[in-house]
């Protein structure tokens, strides 16, 4: 029956602009952030004008939100297609695997500190999270400017992977690719076939690998930093990428922190870390996100949000399969952007 109405309502749709009214949508908030909680309610309120098609389009939302709650999000095709300034753009949906918005997304672009993402995955995956790193003269040197780790600092590598993450350091994903390379931790994590590698070849042959293992055929990491342009992905492989690490608490959990101070194991070096995500906070439904940015690549972010019919008023006791991964890569704001994109798809779908 909802097929029956929803073909019924996409062939009455055209006859708003014979009647000269315009067709339902949700009464998403547009401008404001962050919006404002809705009403304690078990439906969407949809405010339609007078006109047999809008009557019918509400009825079928109806219909499919107490039938088949799979048959949502719906496309309202009066909102137009947003204009994204990037390279490459998607939005996608990650429990139905649906793509709500693309934009040369299978365009093999450099990723920038995206790349971020897949090393910390290869470490949780494959260190302790309590073993103690010193960090070396060639960490503290590695890729560009100093990312505020001490030489012969001793500290953890669960915060390691927050300074790696929160502030992109390149110190942190060479100390953490450095630790891998330890003979016991080869032995450990059954690494032996990689005896006799430098820990950057180690480190990039594991995030190859997975990369191979998940179906990312468009992806190439040549280092853990994301600092050379040599590292490459795309847009679809790198929400492919996302959607498999959000069973991954602890990698969220700090991808959504916007400030903390960790230490090193003796408390003798504070580093006080500031997300570089600056849409942190924009609105409460974000997951986390990762941001980016070389010369070559320009700006680039991951932004994980949720997204359901009650507007996830609290995400946190949800279900972290059933998200929006929106990426934008090559954009010159690529918050701007990412802003534009979240605030077109709670306009241009029926949730």
């Amino acid at each position: 029956m909802t097929k029956f109405l929803t073909t019924v309502f996409i062939l009455l749709n055209p006859l708003n602009f014979l009647f000269g009214q315009s067709s339902g949508q949700a009464n998403f908030e547009q401008t404001s952030l962050p919006p404002q909680p809705l009403p304690e309610t078990n439906s969407l309120t949809i405010d339609f004008r007078p006109g047999l098609a809008n009557i019918i389009s509400g009825f079928v939302i109806s219909a499919a939100q107490g039938t088949n709650p799979d048959f949502l999000p719906i496309r309202n095709w009066n909102v137009d297609e947003p204009k994204v300034k990037a390279e490459a753009a998607l939005i996608f949906e990650s429990d139905k695997d649906k793509i709500l918005y693309q934009k040369n997304i299978e365009e093999v672009l450099p990723v920038a500190s995206l790349t971020k993402l897949m090393t910390g995955l290869i470490v949780l995956e494959n260190l302790d999270l309590d073993q103690v790193v010193t960090v070396s003269q060639k960490a503290v040197a590695a890729y560009g400017d100093n990312g505020g780790l001490v030489i012969d600092e001793e500290i953890s590598v669960r915060s390691l992977l927050y300074i790696l993450l929160m502030e992109s350091s390149n110190d942190a994903a060479v100390a953490l690719a450095e630790a891998l390379e330890a003979s016991e931790n080869l032995r450990r994590f059954n690494l032996r076939r990689y005896e006799g590698l430098t820990f950057a070849d180690l480190f990039t042959n594991l995030m190859n690998e997975k990369a191979e293992e998940l179906g990312l055929s468009k992806t190439n990491f040549v280092e853990p930093t994301g600092y050379q342009p040599a590292n490459l992905s795309t847009a679809l492989d790198l929400a492919e990428l996302v959607k498999y690490t959000l069973n991954q608490s602890l990698l969220w959990q700090i991808l959504r922190t916007k400030t903390i101070d960790v230490s090193s194991i003796d408390n003798s070096v504070n580093h006080h870390l500031t997300n570089t995500n600056q849409l942190l906070g924009h609105w409460p439904n974000i997951i986390g996100g990762k941001t980016g940015y070389t010369e070559e690549a320009q700006g680039c972010l991951i932004l994980v949000i949720s997204q359901d019919l009650d507007k996830m008023r609290n995400y946190f006791d949800q279900d972290s399969s059933a998200c929006l991964i929106i990426i934008v890569l090559g954009a010159e704001d690529r918050f701007l952007e990412t802003e534009k994109l979240v605030n077109w798809v709670n306009q241009a779908y029926i949730w």
